[in-house]
């Protein structure tokens, strides 16, 4: 009727005030993002150190407890800390060093091996003639040796970070002291002491997990590493140190980064030895690829947890951008991390938390019923209570 009105259409009040409550929503979500981005670019720094810091902690803990059963508890942390620190400079210290003394072995082929490219007659020597292949290297050459840094330059400029270092060591002793019961404490804030028990498990399994995963790939882009160093020094290759740390790092990515990693190595074996040889590290390299890809990296995933392609990719190049060398590495930790805690969560079934043994178990096995349905009569005697009762 033309009297009536419609009573579907929503009160003009009630719109308004749902607009307004909508903008309110906007306006303070914007504020509190660009709050948290300006306290983020202001606080960057000591959030880098506890960063990481906790990742410090959490790979050196089984090495700590190793040394724990022979010398006091802080003793090993301190031990443990300070061999991991002479590690990592250790090898950044010679493979620089060796960069540094093979950079003018290294112009010198590089500017011998264009310019023989550009003497020879066929294609290649056309191509490269064409980009001006001896003018190019020249001019890498140069750059190169204005932009290398010796060992004791490396040395030089980690003295100066010094106090950085010594805050991030002062940091890593204290989650590694007090780290655990500051997290406990934490999960007790939940109300429920099952949840409790459920939240421990998966983080202490997703830890275990994922420090098992970064383990397992640090000795592979080990070992890549070494074999990369080894092959460059029986080929007579410059800085072949630095051709090994390269790959090592680059072998740490699934898939790819084996081949991006040796790319130097081939490149220097097509500019100072032959063909065959060029041809035959290209062979061998693809071969070893494919074995990492399909074999061990499937091994390292069923040992630990399956990290893919994608992940570690984005990761590194975001963490690269925004926090340099540092930010990809702490950044890839913490994602191996997150997708442990992911499959772990996907992986879990209701019987198998912990605190579920209040839990009756169907007839499967694998899926508990509900607590209603202990008491409940099942299908069949339902029907035949019916029919005895009529």
């Amino acid at each position: 009727m033309r009297g009536v009105p419609d009573s579907s259409a929503p009160p003009q009040r009630l719109v308004v005030r749902i607009s307004a409550r909508t903008a309110v929503v906007v306006v303070v979500g914007f504020v509190l993002v660009v709050m948290a981005q300006r306290v983020f670019v202001a606080a960057h720094a000591p959030l880098s150190w506890a960063v990481a810091a906790a990742v410090a902690a959490v790979l050196v803990d089984p090495i700590v407890d190793v040394l724990d059963k022979r010398i006091p508890r802080l003793p090993a942390v301190i031990v443990a800390l300070i061999v991991m620190a002479a590690a990592v400079w250790g090898v950044i210290y010679v493979a620089f060093d060796d960069l540094a003394e093979g950079v003018d072995r290294l112009g010198e082929a590089a500017q011998e091996a264009a310019g023989e490219l550009e003497d020879r007659d066929d294609g290649v020597g056309s191509l490269a003639r064409d980009v001006d292949a001896q003018r190019r290297v020249d001019l890498f050459v140069e750059a190169l040796d204005d932009r290398v840094t010796g060992g004791d330059d490396v040395l030089a400029s980690t003295a100066g970070t010094a106090p950085t270092y010594f805050v991030g060591g002062i940091l890593t002793l204290f989650l590694m002291s007090y780290g655990p019961r500051l997290a406990q404490s934490a999960v007790e804030q939940l109300p429920e002491e099952r949840t409790q028990r459920e939240i421990t498990h998966v983080v202490q399994t997703s830890l275990q997990r994922s420090r098992r995963a970064i383990f397992l790939t640090l000795a592979e882009g080990l070992a890549v590493g070494l074999a990369v160093a080894t092959a460059a020094r029986l080929l007579d290759v410059p800085s072949a140190a630095a051709l090994g740390l390269a790959a090592g790092v680059m072998a740490l990515l699934p898939h790819v980064g084996l081949v991006l990693g040796t790319l130097p190595l081939v490149l220097l074996v097509l500019a100072l030895r032959s063909d065959l040889a060029t041809l035959v590290t290209v062979v061998v390299v693809i071969t070893c690829q494919l074995l990492d890809s399909f074999l061990v990296r499937r091994r390292v995933s069923h040992a630990s947890v399956h990290i893919g392609l994608l992940v570690p990719w984005v990761v590194v190049l975001v963490g690269y951008t925004v926090y340099g060398v540092g930010g990809a590495a702490y950044g890839l930790a913490f994602a191996v991390f997150g997708l442990a805690v992911l499959d772990e969560l996907r992986r879990r079934t209701p019987d198998t938390m912990p605190g579920g043994d209040d839990q009756v178990e169907g007839p499967d096995g694998d899926r508990p019923l509900a607590d209603d349905a202990v008491d409940r009569p099942a299908a069949g005697d339902r029907v035949a209570g019916y029919a005895r009762a009529h």
